[in-house]
């Protein structure tokens, strides 16, 4: 089975110094998309998404879509 990768859809992108943040928090994200608007983090467990998305809601960013990918 593979690791969950979770696929956040932001309303506005993530600001360079939040997504530093994140990185250092987690160990596996990416910004796939130029404008910044959507986080891929992979192998993390619910906790972290959790803490991830808390963190998102404390920085003002609204979360507009959230998925589980399967590979």
């Amino acid at each position: 089975m593979a690791p969950p990768r979770y696929e956040l859809t932001l309303h506005r992108p993530i600001s360079r110094s939040l997504l530093d943040v994140i990185e250092t928090r987690f160990d596996h994200v990416s910004t796939p998309g130029a404008d910044g608007t959507v986080l891929v983090v992979d192998n993390v467990d619910q906790a972290s998404v959790r803490a991830l998305l808390t963190l998102l809601w404390d920085t003002g960013h609204h979360v507009l879509a959230f998925e589980e990918k399967t590979a």
